[in-house]
């Protein structure tokens, strides 16, 4: 069959599971007026239509994947809406995370780098004030991040989550930011 325009959404998308590049082609034209809606709401200074576009285009295709065909209680095109608008919406938070965590710090963050990937220690080890302020857990984490150690071996080193040990490096960056 040519004319993937006459199947219906069902047999569309079992053939889009396939890995027809044809009819994830109709696919997107069925729902592209929706990709261009949701996208244009997602659009910043750093995050382009284009961008929001395509990252919407891998969200339809993933809602085509996984989908179940099965039920009946919501439709593919809500389906579609929702994994679309989540995906956009991840990506916007991961954008202002990074922002927020970057901005005040970066400086701050550099120095604690450059101190404790290579030249000296000295710098930070120096100022009792700024490791007096520091709680053992705190000191620990420092130690290892500065040894070059990933959030991940530092929770597994100390029994604690990566979360944990990133709330403690965002403690101690902003006790540096004061002090130093």
């Amino acid at each position: 069959m040519n004319s993937y325009a006459d199947l219906d959404l069902n047999e569309l998308i079992l053939l889009v599971r396939d890995k027809s590049d044809a009819a994830f082609s109709e696919l997107l034209f069925r729902y592209g007026p929706l990709i261009n809606s949701i996208s244009s709401g997602f659009i910043t200074s750093s995050f382009s239509f284009d961008e929001a576009f395509s990252d919407a285009c891998v969200a339809l295709h993933k809602a085509a994947m996984s989908y179940d065909l099965m039920q009946t209680e919501v439709t593919f095109g809500l389906y579609a809406k929702i994994c679309i608008r989540n995906r956009l919406v991840s990506i916007k938070r991961k954008e202002k995370k990074n922002s927020k965590k970057s901005a005040p710090y970066t400086k701050l963050e550099n120095q604690v780098r450059e101190t404790g990937r290579g030249a000296s220690r000295e710098k930070l080890e120096d100022n009792e004030k700024v490791i007096s302020e520091l709680s053992s857990y705190e000191k620990s984490v420092l130690d290892l991040y500065l040894s070059g150690h990933s959030y991940r071996e530092i929770g597994l080193a100390l029994n604690k989550s990566e979360k944990s040990v990133d709330n403690a490096l965002y403690r101690i960056k902003s006790k540096l930011k004061q002090l130093i």
